[in-house]
């Protein structure tokens, strides 16, 4: 049998303003992880390392920003939905995410698009 937990309404709206600064620190975690790529690379290219070195790197980076914006997901739902709840209780006006995911995703993308063509350029 599985027993339903509520949550207080006005916690809701508590616990979902407190989300709003988690997801800013991992917007600004994932904008510097997009970066990331572009800077190791010229760092690993002037310390002579290995591509098969280089591509570990790389892979781990592209595994960090991916968990990244897979928390930030998670985290915009969660407070989506905490948010739509305590608006339905009448304790705010604001609705869900107010920053879309997406717009998040194709952002950091376009970060990252001209760190490669910076790359390219450079080499």
């Amino acid at each position: 049998m599985t027993t339903a937990m509520t949550i207080a309404p006005a916690a809701a709206f508590k616990i979902a303003t407190r989300l709003t600064s988690l997801e800013q620190e991992i917007d600004l975690a994932a904008r510097s992880s997009a970066r990331l790529p572009a800077d190791l690379l010229d760092e690993l290219a002037r310390a002579g390392a290995s591509p098969i070195a280089a591509q570990r790197v790389l892979d781990a980076a592209a595994a960090t920003f991916t968990a990244l914006v897979d928390a930030r997901g998670k985290v915009a739902r969660a407070h989506g939905l905490l948010l739509a709840y305590a608006k339905e209780q009448g304790l705010t006006l604001a609705y869900g995410d107010q920053f879309e995911c997406h717009d998040f995703v194709k952002g950091l993308g376009d970060q990252a698009a001209s760190d490669v063509v910076r790359l390219v350029a450079v080499a």
